[in-house]
């Protein structure tokens, strides 16, 4: 794309050679204020919706996106893995000074080795792949 065209704006159209696409788009669970946009008849290849936090329980292993809310204080190497998608699971409970109880969960071995957990808070879950907590009921 040379400097002349506009810039790419998520949900937008370019063209390429004679077509026009869309630009994708990724909304962030920080944007509260953004409604989700309909694209058209839902299909079978749309994503079904996020899953509740609160649904996650002790043992859960989940599938999920790494968003962090808080990224000025993010640790080192971590920028890399912002919006991909991987597995986690929930290791308990750790009291944030500012935020209260906050569920914890274990980060994926490809990650830095200095990192182990993030909040809960900082995951968009797709789907839950493990419920092992027999406490539960």
């Amino acid at each position: 794309m040379s400097r002349k065209e506009r810039p790419l704006k998520a949900g937008g159209r370019v063209r390429v050679g004679q077509r026009m696409i869309s630009v994708p788009s990724v909304p962030s669970m920080t944007d509260s204020d953004r409604l989700p946009q309909a694209s058209g008849p839902a299909g079978a290849s749309d994503r079904k919706p996020v899953i509740d936090r609160n649904a996650v329980q002790h043992l859960d292993r989940v599938r999920a996106i790494f968003r962090p809310t808080d990224s000025d204080h993010l640790a080192p190497g971590l920028e890399r893995f912002i919006g991909k998608e991987d597995v986690f699971r929930r290791v308990g409970e750790t009291d944030m000074a500012s935020r209260g109880t906050q569920a914890m969960m274990q980060c994926p071995p490809n990650w830095p080795s200095d990192v182990t957990w993030v909040p809960i808070r900082d995951l968009e879950i797709l789907e839950i792949l493990e419920d092992q907590d027999i406490r539960a009921g």
